[in-house]
């Protein structure tokens, strides 16, 4: 009887090559995609943090080090930097590379002002770590999908909620802090005036798939917000949304307005003099005395 035994031979060698090379074929086909899904996020709103990224659905699953490493080779590759976005935490944004691989304008690259940051990390948050999911509509989409609501100068704060029967929405962010609730109610009501007098959008605020969201900063200011704005008799056509964001105060305490005026209340300054002392007076004595006491000996 003769027994057959299968034997490796050289030849199966091809067949572990080619399991590695489609190995490294996927794992850079997926590396792409990462960086695809990470350019199209940061071009969406401008600015993104870790945190935020983390929870997207396209990253809800992976480990924390691959998300790392995919924002490393996106810097390396030069698409993306980061820049300070409040005291502990960094945000990352597109560079002009980054900004020509997503199809947009050099104008889209680079650090924002304090105000621009303040203002898109505003949206970042309502859109992607609110309670519900949004997106926020870029021009393109405005203009491609939604020709009927796009016109020029509109404002780039229009967001898309697929949650029901879809509704699409104006976020109004309020960047002051120093109470004018007033100003807010005013610019809301204005808002309201103007949409209803567009076709486009006199369609959805008949189907009852428009709303205006205002985002603010302290909730004691989003509380006096909602019940006047209760009283409207504009809210009767178009929904009005309140929502409190304390997790922008550290942006607005750390901007460095804000330090330089807090260092300017820490010096001392002399009234008799005209000058900033820049060290107390009893060390300046101590100095006096010791220059006296060189000179002596």
């Amino acid at each position: 009887m003769t027994t057959v035994k299968l034997m490796s031979f050289l030849m199966n060698c091809g067949d572990v090559v080619c399991a590695k090379k489609t190995k490294l074929i996927d794992e850079r086909d997926e590396d792409q995609d990462a960086a695809e899904a990470i350019l199209g996020h940061i071009s969406r709103y401008r600015l993104s943090t870790f945190a935020v990224m983390s929870q997207l659905p396209e990253f809800a699953e992976e480990s924390p080090r691959h998300l790392r490493r995919w924002l490393r080779d996106c810097r390396i590759a030069g698409l993306l930097s980061s820049a300070a976005l409040h005291s502990g935490s960094r945000y990352w944004f597109l560079t002009e590379a980054g900004a020509t691989r997503s199809g947009l304008d050099e104008s889209r690259s680079g650090p924002l002002s304090e105000t621009a940051k303040l203002r898109a990390y505003a949206l970042l948050l309502f859109c992607c770590l609110a309670d519900k999911p949004r997106h926020r509509l870029t021009t393109n989409e405005l203009s491609q999908q939604f020709s009927v609501l796009h016109r020029p100068g509109m404002p780039g704060t229009y967001y898309f909620d697929p949650n029901g029967k879809g509704c699409i929405g104006l976020a109004r962010i309020d960047a002051g802090h120093h109470g004018r609730w007033d100003r807010v109610v005013q610019s809301v009501k204005d808002d309201i005036a103007l949409h209803r007098k567009l076709p486009g959008f006199r369609q959805l605020i008949k189907a009852h798939r428009f709303e205006i969201t205002v985002l603010t900063v302290l909730p004691a200011k989003a509380e006096r917000m909602v019940s006047v704005l209760k009283s409207l008799p504009e809210v009767k056509y178009v929904p009005v949304h309140v929502v409190a964001q304390p997790e922008l105060l550290p942006l607005i305490h750390s901007s460095p307005g804000k330090e330089e005026n807090q260092n300017q209340h820490k010096i001392k300054r002399l009234p008799h003099h005209g000058f900033y002392r820049s060290r107390p007076r009893s060390k300046e004595k101590q100095r006096a005395r010791n220059l006296s006491h060189r000179r002596q000996t």
